[in-house]
């Protein structure tokens, strides 16, 4: 790895020290679209492994989705920024399907599905990707808007597990992309950009082109708000989903006494997308109201919610 090609206003940046309080001193592959949040990344990680006192290991993941005439030039220029910083690249090409009719889900799944072969192929515990504030903000108000639980609406997770012994990272998730495009002026490198991220077609280019600028316009520091709430979420998620009574069969009066979010919540692990919203809050109702006489309710795809003096059972008919 070359010091020379990395300047040192990158590598004494602030956010070396955060991309390393990150990862720790675990080996990482870095997803590398060669977008300007992804190369700011792998400039940062390669600064951590380039410090005395790291024993970090870093190796470039570009996945080609053959979706666009640009994807091959893309590879190349993230193969020869690689080649230039003394980086180790692994590409692959892979071919999308759609994943309910959405060829961004299927990219999206198949582009993990990559990174993480190459993680288990090399042995590396951790993978990290560049989604930064932005990213967060757009996707929590998408959440508020498809609708969701707690989980949805806390948004991106700074980690999630790819498999057992695999790890996703994101640690730039409190960062503005103004800032991650400033780190690769710096080091004098290009990027890409992507067309289909502000494709109107799609909700999350409407979101970037015609509602987000109102937002910041508003509210100038909405991406950092949204990144703090965000963490604070995810913590109350966590406290939230340890409180809820798995199963699918559960004592009437002792569910009855639980606060009404974690009855939701019990119901809809159990029935899970085979119920709607009102569905749910009327089972719901109906665990904790004076009735003695046994109710079923009917849910989509043979599932029922069965109710009598003693107990709650949800099953399939």
């Amino acid at each position: 790895m070359s010091k020379q090609e990395i300047p040192i206003q990158v590598r004494r940046h602030p956010l070396v020290a955060t991309v390393r309080k990150a990862i720790g001193n675990q080996n990482v592959v870095v997803g590398v679209s060669g977008g300007a949040d992804s190369v700011a990344l792998l400039l940062l990680t390669a600064s951590v492994a380039l410090q005395e006192s790291s024993d970090v290991s870093v190796v470039a993941a570009h996945i080609n989705h053959t979706l666009r005439k640009e994807a091959d030039e893309e590879q190349m220029m993230v193969e020869q920024l690689c080649e230039r910083i003394g980086v180790r690249c692994e590409s692959r090409r892979i071919t999308v399907s759609p994943i309910n009719g959405s060829i961004a889900a299927g990219a999206r799944a198949q582009r993990y599905n990559a990174l993480t072969e190459i993680a288990r192929e090399i042995n590396y515990p951790c993978v990290a990707v560049a989604h930064h504030a932005e990213d967060q903000l757009e996707t929590m108000l998408m959440a508020l808007c498809r609708g969701g639980g707690i989980r949805k609406l806390s948004g991106i997770a700074e980690v999630r597990p790819l498999c057992k012994d695999i790890n996703l990272h994101r640690p730039l998730l409190h960062v503005k992309k103004s800032e991650l495009i400033s780190i690769c002026k710096d080091a004098d490198v290009l990027w890409c950009d992507d067309p289909t991220n502000v494709d109107l077609s799609t909700p999350r280019g409407r979101l970037r082109a015609d509602v987000i600028p109102i937002i910041r316009e508003i509210w100038t520091s909405a991406d950092k708000h949204a990144a703090n709430a965000s963490t604070i979420l995810h913590a109350a998620a966590d406290v939230f989903e340890e409180s809820i009574p798995n199963g699918n069969t559960w004592n009437r009066s002792a569910l009855a006494k639980l606060p009404a979010p974690l009855i939701d919540a019990a119901l809809h692990l159990a029935i899970g997308d085979n119920a709607t919203y009102e569905t749910i809050q009327s089972i719901s109702e109906a665990v904790v109201d004076k009735s003695t006489q046994p109710r079923t309710f009917q849910c989509k795809n043979g599932w029922l919610a069965t109710i009598t003096v003693k107990d709650v059972v949800v099953h399939h008919s």
